[in-house]
């Protein structure tokens, strides 16, 4: 338990839960741009991160834009605690790292008969969908930059450390816009000091600058998180 409990949510279980749980888990290192779900593949398998980040995208226009980030604070493969075992999203890892990973089918049978269990994830869930929300009303209200600032905060958050890599190319995909855009937005951050950003390598130079650029949304669901999970996911 003392590995799988980086992770917020088996952190969050009670000591008996969490055993029970941590007997199907197995550790793997997952590399940056494993795919772990296609749309219509079979959820065999759920995944904890541990260190790792693991990107939900949708398609939009013949290419992919996010919908939610999941890292320590969470799990992949929500299908299976609403009765599906098909994926609806393209789910891939972001930034490479450890991730436990269970059979699905024993996450299953457990949540048939572990209330507690049950209960955690489906808090988590909640406070998932308010993510995804909140994105929504971001993308259509906020500018490129506020974006930026909220999506690397939400990044910092989930690894270890302040430097993490990322390309122009992999942040336009998740942001949803060209390419250009999100180079003249990073290089603004650059400019004010908050990042340093080179050869795909950011480091979060001045975290409390990053939070009073970006727009409110990512307060709001960092709150949320800690609300529900009862686990402050931030490092403010």
């Amino acid at each position: 338990m003392a590995t799988y409990d980086e992770n917020l949510l088996i952190r969050a279980l009670p000591p008996d839960t969490a055993r029970r749980l941590a007997e199907h888990l197995v550790i793997l290192d997952t590399p940056s741009r494993m795919e772990i779900f296609q749309p219509g593949d079979t959820v065999s398998r759920v995944y904890f991160p541990l260190d790792s980040v693991i990107s939900m995208t949708a398609p939009v226009s013949g290419s992919w834009g996010e919908v939610a980030t999941v890292g320590q604070e969470g799990m992949v493969g929500l299908p299976t605690l609403f009765g599906t075992d098909m994926a609806n999203m393209r789910c891939f890892v972001q930034i490479g790292g450890r991730t436990a990973t269970a059979p699905a089918n024993k996450l299953i049978e457990l949540l048939k008969t572990d209330d507690a269990l049950r209960s955690v994830l489906l808090r988590y869930a909640y406070a998932m969908f308010t993510q995804v929300g909140q994105s929504v009303v971001c993308n259509q209200r906020h500018s490129l930059s506020q974006r930026c600032a909220r999506w690397l905060l939400m990044t910092h958050d989930r690894v270890p450390g302040d430097q993490f890599h990322l390309t122009h190319e992999y942040l336009a995909v998740m942001l949803g816009v060209r390419r250009a855009g999100v180079t003249v937005a990073a290089g603004n951050l650059q400019k004010a000091g908050l990042i340093r950003y080179k050869r795909g390598e950011i480091v979060i130079t001045d975290r409390a600058g990053l939070e009073a650029e970006s727009c409110e949304c990512y307060r709001l669901v960092a709150d949320v998180y800690d609300r529900l999970i009862g686990q402050v996911i931030d490092k403010s």
